[in-house]
């Protein structure tokens, strides 16, 4: 794959995960303009990770029909535009509007570019793509926390969805221009079949199962990170909005380490590689426990770390799993991914204002630990992480 055709899916990986987040370290100043509990204001995340969770079964068979790069084009276009509806919000209303047809366009890149390397590419050519996709969806969680933080701490919160939308138009152009057409893609002779490919996947266990644990992740990465970043506000830590997103740095270290895990997935397999990065994830929370900004730091670097490593193994199968129907299978799992992410963000909140962080993190300890346990039963370890032997297509 040309160093262009990587670079495309490292920015479609961004813009996936760009806007999901990015009223995180905005919480407080949300509450206050729009008048809303700062609790409630933590419904911004849940809109738009709802309106991933309604459409991503849909979005891989719409690609179906209509072709991959077009829809993806198409979509990051729209999301530009919704981005821009965020800023001029006039109530806590209207943002959640907006801010849920965010969630509503995100699958249209999202599950077509794992559908797209899943057809583009295969074996360990595939699981690395994978992996860079993953590691680019670490940078846009880490680029949407930080640049949002950064901008709202300098010019006021609306300003940052100015920056976002900005980003959003880089990467569209970048994909427009570098992404190459898909070669492997077999179009649908019509939308209602591809659809009707759906449910079938509900009597796969081993793709149900993967969801389970796709949610698990994402419910880990929104829990984590939201209720220890309003820990982090409070005293004793008391940062600002900036410092908030600035924590979010640790991403990068996700950044550097995800596209690693597609080569140990490929010398140990997808089931040990897993389990050795939820041990990770764990470890990581337990350092939050410890009352100091630098362990919090370390520890949610560790926990995230865990997290996109996690997902590298998960995505990768959920397209195997799904057989012929790879899009609707990976629609679904994001369906899966981001219904956890949605609970992550509003149910460890009573835990959170009943016993504070301890609470969160055992509750989040004990959904790790469950995911990790689904995997030895689900992922069987003659059909996870054994490369097939196709050649990886050469892009000009």
């Amino acid at each position: 794959m040309s160093r262009r055709a990587r670079t495309a899916l490292f920015l479609l990986g961004l813009c996936a995960l760009l806007n999901i987040y990015s009223t995180q370290p905005l919480l407080p100043d949300l509450a206050r303009d729009l008048h809303v509990p700062v609790g409630r204001s933590t419904w911004t995340i849940t809109a738009t990770t709802l309106g991933v969770a309604v459409m991503a079964p849909f979005a891989g068979s719409v690609s179906d029909y209509l072709g991959r790069k077009r829809v993806m084009v198409a979509a990051i276009g729209a999301t530009l535009a919704a981005t821009l509806a965020c800023a001029v919000a006039w109530n806590f209303a209207a943002m959640l509007v907006c801010r849920f047809a965010q969630g509503l366009l995100i699958p249209f890149v999202f599950a077509v570019a794992v559908s797209y390397i899943a057809e583009e590419c295969a074996g360990p050519a595939a699981q690395g793509a994978n992996a860079l996709y993953v590691s680019g969806t670490a940078f846009g969680g880490f680029c949407g926390r930080f640049l949002s933080g950064a901008v709202t701490e300098r010019f006021g919160w609306r300003s940052s969805f100015v920056a976002l939308a900005l980003v959003l138009l880089v990467t569209l152009a970048v994909t427009a221009a570098w992404l190459p057409r898909e070669r492997r893609f077999r179009r649908s002779h019509s939308l209602l079949a591809s659809l009707q490919g759906i449910g079938r996947h509900f009597g796969n266990a081993r793709l149900l199962g993967t969801c389970f644990i796709g949610a698990s992740i994402l419910f880990l990465q929104v829990g984590s990170f939201t209720y220890a970043g309003m820990r982090l506000e409070a005293p004793p830590f008391a940062l600002s909005s900036f410092e908030i997103g600035a924590v979010f740095a640790v991403f990068l270290v996700a950044v550097v380490v995800t596209p690693l895990t597609g080569r140990l997935i490929s010398r140990i397999g997808r089931l040990r590689t897993y389990v050795l990065v939820s041990l990770v994830s764990l470890a990581g929370l337990a350092l939050t426990l410890i009352p100091s900004t630098p362990a919090v730091i370390v520890g949610l670097a560790a926990s995230s770390t865990g997290v996109f490593s996690g997902q590298a193994c998960a995505i990768g199968y959920a397209a195997e799993a799904g057989g012929p129907a790879k899009s609707s299978a990976v629609g679904l799992y994001l369906t899966s991914y981001y219904a956890g992410g949605s609970i992550g963000a509003v149910a460890p909140s009573p835990l959170y204002t009943a016993a504070g962080w301890s609470a969160c993190a055992g509750l989040l300890a004990a959904v790790v630990g469950v995911s990790a346990l689904v995997a030895l039963v689900v992922w069987q370890p003659a059909a996870v992480g054994r490369p097939q032997l196709i050649e990886e297509p050469v892009y000009d």
